[in-house]
């Protein structure tokens, strides 16, 4: 809890009033591996902070095939944010990679702290800020990098997914064929 509360002030400096808050309506769940624990087309009522495991943001496209859309580690926040910043339906799902203890913050307990703490609205801000920066980078990328660029990029910016995600998985977050993936693996061994 700690580690997280210091990555959150290197972020946005927070009260100590704020902090506690927040420690308060952390709740910790345990996610076995492979565990939908957020569902498509249900509405999303809570963010998860991660303090171990691997997650992923996945929906299912019109043919039917599960894609990857986001790959989280230690310390990211996992959540379909669509659905729980519109309390609408949403179209994607979180699912456990591996086995993940994980944070729970209840949506109206977060909007709670917003109004409550200027400071934790501050930092929702930011973090929202980082997001769609990260999520214009890789839309960007898919649209104009090749196949190995997108890869190398994703390896770049998230190392640890060579080491921690099935294949299966990196090649539906790149838009290419397992065969693919494995031909530009082997080019860089």
């Amino acid at each position: 809890m700690k580690t997280l509360i210091n990555h959150l002030q290197e972020i946005s400096k927070l009260s100590q009033k704020a902090v506690d808050h927040l420690v308060s309506k952390l709740h910790p769940i345990s996610i076995s591996k492979k565990e939908i624990f957020d569902h498509p087309n249900e509405v999303s009522h809570s963010l998860y902070i991660i303090e171990s495991g691997a997650v992923r943001e996945f929906f299912v496209n019109q043919k039917g095939n599960d894609i990857s859309a986001w790959f989280g580690f230690e310390s990211d926040i996992a959540v379909c944010l669509a659905s729980f910043l519109s309390s609408e339906k949403g179209y994607t799902g979180l699912q456990a990679l591996e086995d993940c203890t994980l944070l729970q913050l209840k949506r109206d307990d977060l909007f709670e702290m917003y109004d409550l703490f200027p400071e934790m609205e501050r930092l929702g801000r930011i973090i929202v800020e980082q997001y769609f920066i990260k999520s214009e980078k890789y839309a960007h990328g898919f649209h104009h990098l090749s196949a190995t660029e997108r890869y190398e990029l994703l390896i770049k910016t998230q190392p640890e997914v060579s080491n921690r995600i099935s294949v299966s998985h990196i090649a539906s977050f790149l838009g290419i064929s397992i065969e693919t993936l494995s031909r530009i693996r082997a080019k860089k061994v």
